[in-house]
């Protein structure tokens, strides 16, 4: 048994070089969980469900965002915000990372650009399970972490590695005056690899990780803000903050790093960037 359910999805491409004459490339690149406890997680299905239905789309495939109309995908955002469920992403812009050098890790490839991201996802992941069972008096901050299927990555190598982001973070402290992964939320044995042709949570982290993808990025055929924009209720803030800004919604690079195009800035400044 786990306390939390996390899955996690994708938009956009992982890739850190520009695909030149692909029309489909992008400059961004997002990775998103959706959170439901153990009690709410058999209800994903009744919500994927009626999503189904109100978007007309109760045969065939699994539900897909970009598959919807944009009417539909600010439908089904909206039924996402009324759900027990939390939503966290990391959307980067992929030019100034590019040439980003990290003493520690050298330049940025793909491996390590999708791992980086990663780790930054579940550092606020395991917060928030952590700060969420204390705030309920229990003991329990377990979680079993859902990966959507997706080309390209090699699991066996990802799972490698956050094996050792959890042997590394039991070396340090459970106060959290910087982030890491907490332990005790990540387990070995509760890491899954998922097709998200017939799983809910899967289909719901689709739907909130590519509304923030298409809310990012100006240049995509569905750009909107709405639909992220609607997710709000379920973005979490941490203690003493008015906003999502760095922690429910990050966005890379960070401000010393560099900046993200003028035109892709208004989803961050709905959650409380400031850019100077």
């Amino acid at each position: 048994m786990t306390k939390y359910h996390v899955y996690i999805d994708e938009a956009g491409d992982p890739g850190v070089k520009p695909k030149s004459g692909d029309p489909s490339w992008t400059d961004w690149f997002a990775i998103g969980a959706v959170i439901v406890s153990d009690a709410a997680n058999p209800d994903t299905v009744d919500w994927v469900k009626d999503m189904k239905e109100a978007a007309r789309s109760q045969e065939g495939p699994p539900l897909h965002y970009r598959n919807l109309s944009p009417t539909n995908q600010a439908r089904v955002c909206r039924m996402l915000s009324r759900k027990k469920a939390r939503v966290l992403v990391v959307a980067s812009h992929k030019d100034t990372m590019r040439s980003h050098y990290n003493p520690r890790l050298g330049r940025a490839n793909d491996q390590k650009f999708y791992n980086w991201c990663l780790r930054l996802l579940l550092e606020r992941v395991t917060e928030w399970c952590y700060r969420r069972s204390l705030l309920e008096k229990i003991d329990d901050h377990s979680a079993r972490i859902v990966f959507s299927r997706r080309g390209g990555h090699k699991y066996e190598e990802l799972k490698d590695y956050l094996r050792r982001l959890e042997a590394q973070s039991l070396t340090g402290k459970l106060i959290l005056s910087k982030r890491g992964i907490v332990p005790g939320v990540i387990h070995d044995n509760r890491i899954e690899v998922e097709s998200d042709m017939n799983h809910a949570g899967l289909q719901l982290a689709d739907i909130a990780v590519s509304s923030f993808f298409n809310a990012a990025n100006s240049l995509a055929a569905k750009h909107d803000l709405e639909p992220a924009k609607t997710l709000k209720p379920i973005v979490p803030t941490m203690p003493g903050c008015k906003t999502a800004c760095d922690f429910g919604l990050l966005r890379l690079p960070f401000a010393h790093q560099g900046q993200i195009p003028e035109a892709d800035r208004g989803i961050f400044e709905e959650y409380g960037y400031i850019f100077k």
